[in-house]
């Protein structure tokens, strides 16, 4: 094989591994954009229920057992919180926690 032919392999190699490394930092800020907008409904909805049951963050610390730090950083956004936390705190404010997928085709 001469020398140009094995520097053209290369190149297509490299060029496949630019486009695959791009592909994956894509999908990677497409996925975090989806988690910001999940982790601000959980936020909003936890407000939304210590509003109705008129609690403050430190009332609701006390009733799971939770830290003010904790419960601050999820309702930011900056912490993903478990499955097992969001239910303490439906328990803790008499509601259900809920999870569901909806139809997005269509939109933008």
């Amino acid at each position: 094989m001469a020398n140009e032919d094995i520097k053209s392999i290369f190149e297509q190699i490299d060029n496949l591994n630019k486009a695959f490394v791009e592909s994956k930092t894509e999908n990677v800020e497409d996925k975090g954009d989806l988690l910001r907008d999940v982790l601000k409904g959980v936020s909003e909805e936890i407000q939304r229920v210590l509003d109705e049951n008129n609690f403050t963050q430190e009332e609701l610390c006390r009733i799971t057992n939770m830290s003010q730090s904790n419960i601050s950083k999820i309702q930011n956004g900056r912490v993903v919180p478990r499955i097992e936390t969001l239910c303490k705190i439906a328990n803790a404010t008499h509601t259900r926690l809920v999870i569901s997928f909806e139809n997005v085709e269509g939109e933008e």
